[in-house]
């Protein structure tokens, strides 16, 4: 871990995060490009991975979940529902509170562009990395993903 959190970066730290951004969006922009010729946003995606995980979620609590605003992921919520992805669902433990859930269609969508996503990283992340490589930047996400949630309860407080 790096010394000195509260001093600005280095400029060997500035041109770290300069790559790291620059590739980051190069990666992101070439899978969602490449998602949305089949129809399908990275973001909407994202919403339908985060809600497979679960039998049936709010929205706040899916929004929660993917990092997103909650005015985000009701839009791209009606989207889906309209494309018959995602349906609306009375909750059990209060009848006013509706929630989602993904339905067969939806997983059949989300399976085949979690292939073509599988795919791509596959080629443009885990065969130019080495294992160890690849792993380093699991752990280093962890911690990263770790530090951001550690922010946000400590916000909240």
């Amino acid at each position: 871990m790096s010394e000195g959190s509260d001093q600005p970066l280095t400029a060997a730290q500035r041109q770290v995060w300069s790559v790291f951004v620059d590739g980051g969006w190069a990666l992101l922009a070439t899978v969602n490009a490449e998602l949305s010729n089949r129809g399908l946003a990275q973001t909407d995606l994202r919403v339908l991975e985060a809600l497979a995980g679960v039998s049936q979620r709010g929205i706040s609590e899916l929004a929660g979940d993917v990092h997103m605003t909650i005015s985000t992921v009701s839009r791209q919520i009606a989207r889906l529902i309209e494309s018959g992805a995602v349906e609306r669902v009375p909750s059990d433990a209060d009848g006013r509170h509706r929630l989602v859930r993904v339905t067969d269609a939806g997983y059949e969508l989300l399976h085949a562009h979690v292939a073509v996503r599988d795919e791509m990283i596959r080629k443009l992340v885990v065969d130019v990395l080495t294992d160890d490589e690849y792993a380093t930047i699991g752990v280093a996400f962890g911690k990263i993903r770790d530090a951001v949630a550690a922010r946000q309860c400590a916000m909240r407080r």
